[in-house]
């Protein structure tokens, strides 16, 4: 079976943005060192649809707004906490 490609990412020049990333676990590194500017990123491939869904929620909760990477296409955060909602519940049913 092949993996669905799941990545929660952001560039960022806001420090306290930065450490809010941090604090939920993502990968930092700098981007653009000129400009301060970060990319962070979670590379969720290897975690199933609930996973997703609790980070992309605890994103919301800091006000943080990362792009979703899934499968070659990019979704923004609030389109990708709906996909992730969809396909976590849908997994749910599948196995009740």
């Amino acid at each position: 079976m092949i993996k669905e490609m799941k990545k929660i990412f952001a560039f960022e020049d806001s420090i306290s943005n930065v450490a809010a990333y941090e604090k939920l676990g993502f990968n930092i590194s700098i981007d653009d060192a000129a400009n301060g500017i970060y990319y962070i990123s979670a590379d969720l491939t290897n975690y199933d649809w609930l996973a997703v869904l609790a980070l992309l929620e605890d994103c919301q909760r800091e006000n943080l707004q990362p792009s979703f990477k899934y499968d070659g296409g990019f979704i923004d955060w609030k389109e990708a906490i709906e996909l992730a909602d969809k396909k976590a519940n849908a997994k749910l049913s599948v196995n009740q």
